[in-house]
């Protein structure tokens, strides 16, 4: 009897170890690039994201000079007054999409994700090329 129950704590416990440390690998981290805290990029679940104060049409040219200058192979682009897209294929294959989205007439938030699950180097790479396009 006494091991009847047992068995089913142990693979409760067993269960709560396994969440934890499956939550614990999806932290948010910070990007230490300098400018203000509301552009500091943040990288979680495969998407960095971050803020400029630039109005969208320059961040959509930056993106696409940032694509151009890394030699990604531009696939998709195109923008309106409210949002922006560019997207291409880097020579691994992967998909790298920049997405773009007016916050106001002067501020813009993107959201840039390299292949399915992301890639947190290579996202950082366009993040800072976009940025010194600007």
């Amino acid at each position: 009897m006494f091991n009847r129950m047992i068995a089913p704590r142990a693979i409760v416990l067993a269960l709560a170890a396994f969440l934890f440390f499956l939550v614990a690998g999806c932290a948010t981290v910070k990007y230490e690039s300098g400018g203000t805290p509301s552009e500091m990029p943040e990288y979680s679940l495969g998407y960095l994201k971050a803020n400029f104060h630039k109005p969208l049409p320059d961040v959509y040219k930056a993106a696409l000079a940032a694509y151009k200058d890394l030699g990604i192979a531009v696939s998709e682009k195109k923008a309106d007054s409210l949002s922006g897209i560019v997207s291409g294929k880097l020579a691994n294959g992967n998909e790298a999409t920049t997405d773009m989205k007016a916050l106001t007439g002067k501020k813009t938030a993107i959201s840039i994700r390299v292949g399915t699950t992301g890639d947190k180097d290579f996202s950082y790479i366009i993040y800072d090329k976009i940025k010194k396009n600007l």
